[in-house]
């Protein structure tokens, strides 16, 4: 079983990140460095459009009950995924956009953001029924084996409530995204860059963290150890 959710979850840490200090700049009629940006969601781009599709695609996570975690982290990692690519096309394409009037890039940034928004907030709208799904059957609950998570494995509703929680204020943010730019209540928006600063720390820690849990599980497994921190 090939199974990555570490690096989904922490490359979209980043990507989430990223995005609300560049939604940030813009509102805030920043310079925009557009070849860096480009080049950062680029990278962040391939990588969950890669890893978010081939889960999707092949469903690596194996049977006992993780099937869910195929949908939940592969669907919206490729769609997502595919959002932060079309970012980095458009940002190397307007290279001296971003050379000139600031304010004038600001402008058209936001309005090149209005199209995409409809599928940002269709995402978001994905997100948070996926956030209602993880807390109403009580999915994520790590097994015994697992390093610290796995000290509150009994307790289901614990880790659905942390995922539920981390997939809905993304979705939040997501759908704030969409509703600004089409009421034109661009205010909205710096409510979205907090929805997504919160959302990326979430999903930067969560990631990281698994790095070691994950090991740790895969080690007690091998050694028949219960190593529980």
């Amino acid at each position: 079983m090939v199974v990555y959710n570490e690096l989904v979850a922490i490359t979209a840490g980043a990507g989430l990140l990223g995005f609300a200090k560049f939604l940030s700049d813009v509102l805030r009629k920043r310079r925009i460095e557009s070849e860096g940006w480009a080049g950062f969601f680029g990278v962040a781009g391939i990588l969950l459009f890669a890893l978010g599709l081939h889960t999707t695609v092949t469903w690596p996570f194996g049977a006992d009950g993780f099937e869910y975690a195929n949908i939940a982290f592969g669907q919206p990692a490729a769609g997502f995924g595919a959002l932060l690519l079309l970012a980095a096309v458009y940002l190397w394409r307007h290279r001296t956009l971003y050379d000139g009037e600031v304010e004038l890039a600001s402008e058209k940034t936001l309005a090149s953001f209005k199209p995409v928004s409809i599928f940002v907030g269709v995402l978001g709208l994905g997100m948070a029924v996926l956030a209602i799904t993880f807390v109403r059957f009580q999915l994520g609950a790590a097994p015994p084996e697992e390093p610290i998570s796995g000290r509150v494995g009994h307790i289901p509703l614990i880790e659905a409530v942390f995922l539920g929680g981390l997939w809905g204020v993304v979705a939040v943010g997501a759908i704030l995204f969409a509703i600004a730019l089409w009421t034109d209540r661009l205010n909205l928006l710096r409510w979205a860059v907090w929805a997504w600063v919160l959302g990326g720390i979430g999903f930067t820690l969560f990631g990281a963290m698994n790095f070691y849990t994950h090991i740790g599980m895969y080690y007690n497994i091998a050694n028949g150890t219960m190593i529980e921190w």
